[in-house]
C-alpha cells in the first residue's frame, strides 16, 4: 500500500473507503468513541500520534502511511540529531531541482 500525502482527514477517509470499514466498527477496535471518528474526519488536523498508530493499528496498515507520522518521525529525527539538519535542508531544498527534470524541455524537440 503506498503512503499517503495528504492531510490526516483525507487520508483517514481515503483509506476507510479503500477497505470499507465503517465508523463503528474501526470504534470497537480501538476502544475509542464513534463520534470521536466524526470529529476526526472534519479536522484539519492529525489526532495525538498515539492515538494515530492506535488507528492505524486497527487498520492494519503502517501507520507511515499518514503524512502526519512520517513528519512526526522526521521532526523527532532532527531533534535528537541536530548535526544532520543541515545536509537534510540542502537535499530538501534540492529536490524541486530535481524533480523539474522530467520538465525541462528536450533539446532535440524544437518548437515548429
Amino acid at each position: 500500500m503506498k503512503y499517503s500525502n495528504k492531510i490526516f482527514s483525507e487520508a483517514f477517509l481515503e483509506i476507510l473507503k479503500e477497505k470499507k470499514i465503517k465508523l463503528r466498527s474501526l470504534a470497537f477496535k480501538t476502544n475509542l468513541n464513534y463520534s470521536y471518528f466524526s470529529k476526526l474526519t472534519r479536522r484539519k488536523t492529525a489526532p495525538p500520534m498515539e492515538t494515530l498508530v492506535n488507528i492505524a493499528n486497527a487498520l492494519e496498515i503502517d501507520p507511515e502511511f499518514f503524512i502526519e507520522y512520517r513528519l512526526f518521525k522526521l521532526n523527532n529525527l532532527l531533534k535528537d540529531n541536530p548535526e544532520i539538519l543541515n545536509e537534510v535542508m540542502d537535499y530538501a531544498n534540492n529536490l524541486d531541482k530535481e524533480l523539474k527534470v522530467a520538465e525541462s524541455k528536450n533539446k532535440y524537440n524544437k518548437d515548429i
